[in-house]
């Protein structure tokens, strides 16, 4: 298991990768990262287009596929599985007059989880 930065290298090939930002660019990144026959699975329902790559990132058996739609149900049977895995979610709240903060945080990798906005009080 490996979490990282879009930008980061992990330490070994990965048997798949899960993109959940709707940034189209992120697909050839993630092709690049995993092992032969590996699977790159495209997590949002919307995404911006992807630019065209080379072939030799797709060779080799590896798959691409997206997820057709996630359901209200399908959301709370997961949540339902969470607690069994287990699995540990780290969000850090912060006043929406902060999101472009937040976003430059962000970007430099400086985010631990989760970015939560909240309305200014």
């Amino acid at each position: 298991m490996w979490v990282g930065g879009s930008d980061a290298i992990p330490p070994e090939e990965l048997d798949a990768a899960i993109i959940f930002a709707p940034i189209g660019a992120l697909v050839p990144a993630a092709l690049r990262t995993i092992r032969p026959g590996g699977i790159v699975i495209c997590g949002g329902i919307h995404m911006s287009d992807i630019p065209a790559f080379s072939y030799d990132i797709l060779w080799r058996e590896k798959r691409l596929v997206s997820v057709a739609n996630l359901t209200r149900r399908d959301a709370e049977e997961f949540l339902a599985l969470a607690p069994k895995i287990p699995i540990r979610v780290t969000t850090e709240s912060l006043p929406l007059s902060e999101a472009n903060t937040a976003l430059t945080r962000l970007r430099e990798g400086k985010l631990t989880g989760a970015a939560v906005l909240i309305p200014d009080l």
